[in-house]
């Protein structure tokens, strides 16, 4: 039985105020928290999305608002008062009532949390009816997976099929990582058998965990194929591991989702916002914080790793996915060492197997936290272009390489012929060192006399062949101008 917004409202321990009432039948698919002027690239329809208008402080209007959260077809909008606050705005009420968007005002007395947690409750209990009614499942293994948190649930379902098979049992997700155990825990060789679908074994039997068509767990039991009540009761077990996966994934998701928009605040300029969410992710707003921007080919499976890395290395931080980039902030209190914080981005970079990583200088704070972002962005970029599997930091490449790297390289290879194709024909068809004397000349900064020693020279030589060179590329070395876009396209070569 799906949640609608009638549940929702009609639910005596949130204290909901219904403001504009819209279609309370509709089926809530998410609940979803978010203070950004248009969320709507997070969103796919029928989420209830809570807000406690802090966009408002950059002078968006209501109605771009609530018109960018309608087209994406949600289920209804929960506007979350604060102290000092008892009355939703005026202009959000009436661009709900104009675009017929469900409203509700959220009491002080409710945080989002309570109606995220509701939500997920009963989001759990039905599909725990649904399994009831199809399954018929025994009393025990429903009471093992209704345990809250899911590293016990887990464990219990392991030892209750334990009891009843008479054979060890061990639970793994889709990275591989043990979820629960009862008994001995299979060796390292039949573990990767296992996690390779190896049909040749004979003494332990698997069983995929699916859900949306892709297997996210692997229940095992050590025994012989032919157990045919092993079999049994892993088929009855599968569904509620499923279910106690989905939960826990569930929870994980809305933090996921939360978390992620820290990152978009503060590229956003959104600091006072990101400011207040830092804390629920162990990160000090007011303290150093690092940034590791990883180009990845599996973008959700580098996301499970990067929040799999955290939790291994023990470090606060949150992630968010960019396009092919997976960006990391994390406290940058210990990585004040350039060779520290390097060894962090190589360590999440081969965890999460990305193909070039960047660094952004530390950010002493959050305000200087939206320009290491920005620079460890360019930088990963910088390093795909440049071949990927090494880690680029913002301050070890050059500004203008770094723009060059980041340009189309049609553009590049147009701009730089344009100027230097000129010459490297002239050298060609005269065996002349016109590019090495430009490249001498404007490394110098245009001293004439250092620049002859170097090329072995008399000055007047020189001369003639600066003269050559600015008739070929119709440039005068004199000009400031000119001399940039030369040394430009001298740069270009390399890349």
């Amino acid at each position: 039985m799906s949640t609608t917004l009638r549940d929702l409202v009609e639910a005596s321990s949130l204290h909901l105020q219904t403001l504009v009432p819209g279609d309370l039948d509709r089926v809530i698919r998410w609940v979803h928290v978010t203070e950004l002027y248009d969320a709507s690239s997070y969103l796919t329809g029928g989420e209830l999305i809570l807000t406690a208008g802090v966009w408002q402080q950059r002078r968006h209007s209501a109605a771009g608002f609530v018109q960018a959260l309608r087209d994406r077809d949600i289920a209804g909008i929960g506007y979350g008062l604060l102290e000092g606050h008892d009355q939703v705005p005026a202009a959000v009420v009436r661009a709900c009532r104009e675009l017929s968007v469900p409203l509700f005002a959220v009491p002080v007395r409710t945080p989002f949390v309570a109606v995220s947690q509701w939500f997920v409750e009963r989001l759990a209990l039905d599909r725990e009816a649904g399994l009831r009614q199809a399954l018929a499942l025994n009393a025990e293994l429903l009471a093992a997976a209704e345990v809250p948190a899911a590293v016990d649930a887990l464990n219990g379902v392991a030892r209750l099929l334990r009891r009843t098979v008479g054979h060890a049992v061990w639970i793994v997700d889709d990275l591989g990582r043990e979820l629960a155990r009862a008994g001995r825990r299979p060796d390292p060789a039949t573990q990767r058998a296992l996690l390779g679908a190896d049909p040749g074994l004979d003494y332990w039997i698997a069983q995929p965990i699916k859900a949306r068509g892709r297997t996210r767990a692997l229940l095992a039991v050590a025994t012989s194929a032919a157990d045919l009540n092993a079999r049994s009761q892993m088929a009855a077990a599968s569904p509620f591991i499923g279910l106690i996966l989905a939960r826990e994934r569930a929870v994980r998701e809305t933090e996921r989702r939360l978390a992620g928009e820290v990152v978009s605040l503060v590229l956003g300029r959104q600091t006072d916002a990101a400011r207040v969410r830092m804390p629920y992710y162990r990160l000090n707003p007011d303290k150093p914080l690092a940034v590791v921007a990883c180009v990845v080919p599996q973008r959700e499976r580098s996301l499970a790793l990067a929040e799999r890395w955290l939790d291994q290395t023990g470090r606060s931080g949150v992630v968010e996915l960019r396009g092919d980039q997976l960006l990391t902030v994390v406290d940058g209190q210990d990585l004040l060492d350039p060779a520290a914080l390097d060894a962090t981005a190589r360590s999440l970079g081969s965890a999460v197997a990305a193909t070039a990583v960047g660094l952004g200088a530390v950010a002493e704070n959050i305000i200087l936290l939206r320009r290491s972002l920005i620079q460890a962005r360019q930088a990963a970029a910088l390093g795909a272009r440049r071949g990927g599997g090494i880690v680029v930091s913002h301050d070890r490449t050059g500004d203008h390489a770094l723009l060059l790297a980041l340009q189309d390289p049609d553009v590049i290879d147009a701009f730089r012929d344009s100027l230097l194709a000129p010459i490297e024909d002239h050298d060609r068809r005269n065996r002349t060192e016109l590019v090495h004397t430009l490249r001498v000349f404007l490394v110098s900064g245009g001293r004439w006399q250092e620049s002859a020693g170097q090329l072995h020279l008399h000055v007047n030589s020189l001369r003639n062949r600066i003269e050559r060179i600015e008739q070929l590329t119709n440039r005068k070395l004199d000009s400031t101008s000119d001399r940039v876009d030369l040394w430009l396209a001298l740069q270009a070569t390399g890349l």
